[in-house]
This record gives C-alpha cells, structure tokens and sequence, in this order.
C-alpha cells in the first residue's frame, strides 16, 4: 500500500519540512464519533448498516467502524465513488454556457449572496450562543478574519463559489494553519473529486480523515477531518441530481430541439419552395439518375445550427438569399418544368410544445414564474402583507435558505475549529456546535415583508391592551 504523506508536511521533493498535525487538530478530528459499545448494546434495532454487515453476525468494532464510515459518507456526495463525475461535470461546465441557463444560477446566486456596504454577504449568529460574552466578541473577530483569509473582503470569490457549488455540486477546501497549528492562516481550493472520506484507527480513537488522490501514490495525501472544508449539493446514499444545474438539463435540452425546429420551419419557408420536372428523355435509367444527381447536387440546400452560438449557415455560409435566379438549356423542345409550392406547416409562433417545455424549464429552476416575464416587471411583488406574496416566492425563498445551510459550512467550520483552539471548553460543548451559524445579508422582499407584518401585528397587539387597560379603568 503506497505510503500517505500528511498534507502541508512534505515538500514537493518529497523530503520532510519541520511541523506535525498538533494534538488538538487530531482530538477535534474525533469529536462527533459518538458510536462506541454502550451505544451499540443500548440499540435494538438492526439498522441500514447492521443489515449490510449481516444483522447480528458481526465484529463489534468492525459496527463500530462502519457506522462511523457511514456517518460520513452518507451525508454527503463523494464523488470520488462516482466514476462518471468528471465527464458530467466537464458537461455541467460548458451546459452552464447557455443563456438561459446562465441566467437562472445567476439570479439564485444573486438571491443567496448579498453584499453589504462592506463587501460582507453574512455574519455569525450569536443571538442563540450561550458563551460569555467575551468569547462572543472574540467569536466575531476570528470570524472577520477567516472571512478575511478566504479573500472574500476585497472581491466577489463568495459569489464566484457559490455559482461553481450549483454548477459542480461540490465544494472542497483545505484548512492551512500556522507552523503551531493554533491559528488559521488561510485557504486552499481542492479538486473535490480527487477527495475520498475514512475512519482511522489511532490508539483505539476513531478519526474522520481525508485521503487525497488515493489511486495516484506520487500525489497521495491523508489530512484530517480538520484540515478540510467540504460541502455538497446532493445526498450520499440517495439517488439525486448533483448539483442545480443537472436538474434543468433534460427539459433545457428538450426545449432546444423544439426551438431549433422551429427556426429550421422558418428559414425553410422564408424563401420559395420549388418543384422541377426534369425530362429525361431516351436516357438509360443510369444517365437518367446521373442527370437528376447533377441538378441535386446543384440546387440543394444544407442547413445547419450550431447549437453552441446559435450561428445558422446555409451551404457553409452565414449569408441568406433571398432569391434565385434558375437557367436551363432546352433541346428538342422539352423544358424542366418549376412549380412553387405552398409552404404548409403549423404555426409556431404560438407553439403549445414550445410554451410547454419552457414552463418545464421554469419549474426546474425553481425561480418562480413571475420574474421571467419581464412584461410584469420581472416579477415585483406588491402588498402590505406577507399574506399577499406569491406563493412561488416563498417556496423559492425556502429553497434558498436550503442552499444557504449547506454553503454555509464554508465559514461556519473553520469558525467553530478556530474557537475550539484558543477555547478547549467549547470541544464537548454539543450546544455551541450545534448554535453556531451565520445571518446572511437579505434583500429579499418577502422578508421585509413578513418583518413589517409582525410588527404591525405587534403595534395592533400594544394597541389592543391598552385599550383594555384604559377600559377597565
């Protein structure tokens, strides 16, 4: 087995640099393994993993291990496993290319992240974080400087990430701390697909660790679980799109047949459509096709697409024409005969199929209907209460909301390890953990609507009892 060579500690040459992953790195590695024997015999039920190692036939400590492994795993989408990931996200790359496509996982990321006046698109919640308050202001500059590290201040890399997250589907980062391995120094962007997940066994303590590149021993790395930031779109053990982007990519490339059939109808029966007889004579039926090869090889027409740019040629070039002029020799008084036909053919203008499949498009977004009618001003909500906004709105803001919680892991883990070292207390402490997350920047109408409709219910409240108050006086 190719020996593993801890990230950040070997240089390129492979020869060894001074620094060790410091203790506190590797004992946070194991916080959250929670599967130990009084679990296991405390439990009756046999579980999705238990069936797998064979219902009670099996080593404890091998449960132990997998139920830990499948702790991991099958949170997340590991795309090491899949070996079909770099063609499809090669393919989600240049698909994400098209306009219309372009367009939405724009407008959800412009939806998800929102820049204040300080470039700042979230900050840490600490409204329900039951720490005194001197971690809690402490707890808000290592935030500015993790925030600061990735070099979100001073350009729009949040953005840019959030648009690869629904495009690729995964997102991967190392933590790189300082030769103390106290403090967070800054961020390097992995190749998620070259990451795979595992459990190691050190002195009887399970560890999650990362091996890198694990198929390629020149390259192998295995970092700890603190040592990497890694968050997916899809689930590990349920079959889903993903990312966003694969989601729209049936109903988008159906819709891009039916477009360019119609566009191919168009330039078909923008000029005139000719039928020609062509005499043949006494020819042999040999001399017969060869005249008639001639006269088609003379007069067709080939029509292409490029379905990248949308440039039309016909017979290799992009200039139309838009008439003709037809010259033929007579001999013994036969003449080819031409006749126009009628260009006959549905009318696609208003075409049922066309409209069908660009709804289907819209619900695959998930952007609600309104804002691709720019006739109604892209979608602006009016109203005084939350009550009056569309419903399409609201479960779009829950969708964006989902993709925030998961994203979010990108600040919220390197925050939670960075406190976990100067405070060791806050290690066990399952209430912080699970406390700690950000507030992002809104500018969504529905929430300034729903937060003027609580007040006002609030006002209308005061109101209410005061004129009791007043009453029963």
């Amino acid at each position: 087995m190719a020996k593993l060579f801890e990230s950040g500690f070997f240089n390129r040459f492979g020869g060894q640099q001074n620094g060790t992953v410091t203790d506190s790195l590797r004992r946070i590695s194991a916080l959250g393994m929670k599967y130990d024997d009084m679990v296991i015999k405390q439990s009756r039920a046999i579980g999705t993993t238990e069936a797998q190692l064979g219902g009670s036939d099996f080593n404890p400590r091998d449960l132990m291990y997998a139920l830990a492994l499948s702790d991991v795993s099958q949170k997340k989408y590991i795309p090491i496993f899949d070996k079909d990931y770099p063609s499809r996200r090669d393919f989600l790359r240049k698909f994400a290319l098209n306009s219309e496509i372009d367009w939405c996982i724009t407008t959800v990321t412009d939806e998800a992240i929102v820049f204040d006046e300080t470039n700042y698109f979230a900050y840490p919640s600490t409204s329900l974080l039951e720490i005194k308050d001197v971690i809690k202001d402490d707890l808000s500059d290592q935030f500015k400087k993790i925030y600061n590290h990735f070099g979100f201040v001073n350009d729009t890399a949040s953005w840019q990430y959030f648009r690869q997250y629904l495009i690729d589907g995964v997102l991967a980062f190392e933590i790189v701390y300082d030769a103390k391995g106290t403090n967070i120094i800054g961020f390097k962007e992995l190749d998620a697909a070259s990451l795979r997940t595992d459990i190691r066994n050190e002195n009887g303590i399970l560890k999650k660790v990362w091996y890198q590149y694990p198929d390629k021993p020149g390259m192998t790395r295995m970092l700890y679980d603190t040592q990497v930031i890694y968050i997916s779109y899809a689930k590990g053990n349920l079959p889903s799109r993903i990312s966003y982007v694969e989601n729209m990519v049936r109903s988008f490339n159906l819709l891009r047949i039916v477009e360019n059939a119609q566009v191919m109808w168009t330039l078909m029966n923008s000029t005139w459509r000719l039928k020609m007889v062509v005499p043949i004579g006494s020819k042999s039926p040999q001399k017969a096709r060869e005249s008639l090869g001639e006269m088609m090889s003379l007069y067709k027409e080939d029509i292409r697409i490029d379905p990248s740019s949308g440039e039309v040629t016909i017979n290799g070039s992009p200039t139309m024409q838009f008439y003709k002029n037809y010259l033929f020799p007579s001999k013994n008084g036969e003449a080819v005969d031409i006749q126009t036909l009628a260009g006959e053919g549905p009318d696609m203008n208003e075409s049922p199929l066309l409209n069908y499949f660009t709804n289907k498009m819209k619900e695959d977004s998930k952007i609600p209907f309104l804002r691709f009618d720019k006739t109604q001003n892209g979608g602006q909500l009016t109203g005084s209460a939350a009550s009056g906004v569309d419903r399409e709105e609201i479960r779009f803001h829950k969708f964006i909301n989902r993709l925030r919680s998961s994203f979010q892991e990108i600040l919220v883990k390197p925050l939670w390890i960075q406190m976990c070292l100067k405070y060791k207390e806050l290690e066990e402490d399952e209430i912080f953990k699970s406390s700690l997350g950000l507030r992002f920047v809104q500018d969504n109408i529905f929430e300034e609507i729903r937060r003027q409709e609580i007040l006002q219910k609030r006002l209308e409240l005061v109101t209410a009892m005061a004129g009791l108050n007043d009453g029963e006086k």
